[in-house]
């Protein structure tokens, strides 16, 4: 009886933890939509994001190709959170270079700049020489744990230059 008693404590100490974690990763979320929405209404209030919540702002046109999946790529970028906190950049002479990977090849819960989900997806919307400011939820970006010193729930921004594409060579064998 003892043990069934101590079992039963335990369980209801456990749902008591792990239902006040969930719901505190719910307020944590809801607070991030709710910067998110009032961000985007006071600086870009006309645009719309992307079906999976990207905003792609494209700050000048490059030229060529479109961006493909499987594509490489070397960006210039840097990115803050929506807050305007510094995180990280490539700084002006060794840019980033990454093969461009469809959706289900990344996480949504991205721990290196080069495994962002946003960015994969924009690059595919770009060109040599575009440069375009994404505003990416968490769910692009680092996700409910957070990186690179960003807590989780944190929408980036992050400005983006194309500098170099270099095609997917497919043979005809």
């Amino acid at each position: 009886m003892k043990r069934i008693a101590i079992i039963l404590i335990t369980a209801a100490i456990a749902g008591t933890f792990f239902s006040c974690k969930e719901n505190d990763l719910e307020k944590q979320r809801e607070e991030e939509l709710k910067k998110l929405n009032e961000f985007i209404q006071k600086n870009y209030p006309d645009e719309d994001p992307t079906a999976s919540g990207l905003y792609y702002i494209e700050l000048e046109e490059g030229t060529g190709d479109s961006i493909a999946i499987r594509d490489k790529v070397q960006i210039f970028y840097d990115i803050m959170t929506i807050d305007s906190s510094y995180v990280t950049g490539s700084g002006k002479y060794e840019p980033l270079e990454l093969i461009v990977l469809p959706p289900t090849q990344l996480s949504s819960s991205a721990t290196d700049v080069g495994d962002l989900l946003g960015l994969h997806e924009a690059l595919t919307y770009m060109k040599k020489g575009t440069k375009a400011l994404l505003i990416m939820p968490s769910e692009l970006a680092f996700g409910q744990y957070g990186s690179y010193n960003v807590g989780g729930f944190k929408t980036l921004l992050m400005e983006v230059e194309v500098y170099k594409v270099f095609p997917l060579e497919v043979s005809n064998e």
